[in-house]
């Protein structure tokens, strides 16, 4: 999803989440959904004295340490740094953890609100790999040109109260839209 500060990309994505009811009609998830949300204020889900580790664990509470590990390894994990208290985290840190445990469930649909805000470019890379091997559906937000040309199938504009699809990537939505290419 694309459009203006303020065009309501936000809202869609909560409404689409069920964090807020619509302002006209209705959103209705289909039947055998598992939906994960990664809103721009995610990480004040995290309980600040909680470890890395600990708070991968609660969102795999059937894995062993090993899977554990890896995961928070696949997220730039290692070692020590499992044991480090969320309070500790940098932005960065914290959006990782989030975006870990959202990608460590069986999920297939996920709604994600700016996901690489906070992110250096190795995190953003690494979040860009799982998306690319999701199977399930991705609807989301972003303002990183990168990641969207290398990622989306779709982009839905949203401008003045309207929402707009164009069925292609993202290069072909700035060709269709009128923008040059950037």
């Amino acid at each position: 999803m694309v459009g203006v500060n303020g065009a309501g990309k936000s809202t869609l994505l909560k409404v689409l989440a069920g964090q807020t009811e619509p302002s006209n009609g209705s959103a209705t998830i289909g039947a055998n959904v598992s939906l994960g949300y990664f809103s721009q204020h995610a990480m004040d889900i995290l309980i600040p004295e909680r470890t890395v580790f600990d708070t991968v664990q609660d969102a795999l509470p059937q894995a062993n340490i090993g899977t554990i590990r890896n995961l928070c390894a696949a997220f730039l994990f290692q070692g020590d740094t499992v044991d480090k208290q969320i309070k500790l985290l940098s932005g960065g840190e914290k959006s990782r953890v989030v975006l870990a445990t959202l990608l460590a469930r069986p999920l297939n649909f996920l709604i994600l609100d700016e996901p690489t805000n906070h992110l250096d470019i190795q995190s953003r890379e690494i979040l860009l790999g799982a998306l690319q091997k999701f199977a399930g559906t991705v609807v989301l937000v972003s303002h990183d040109r990168h990641f969207l040309r290398s990622l989306v199938n779709r982009v839905m504009e949203v401008d003045h109260g309207e929402l707009r699809s164009y069925g292609g990537d993202y290069e072909y939505y700035l060709r269709k839209a009128g923008y040059q290419a950037e």
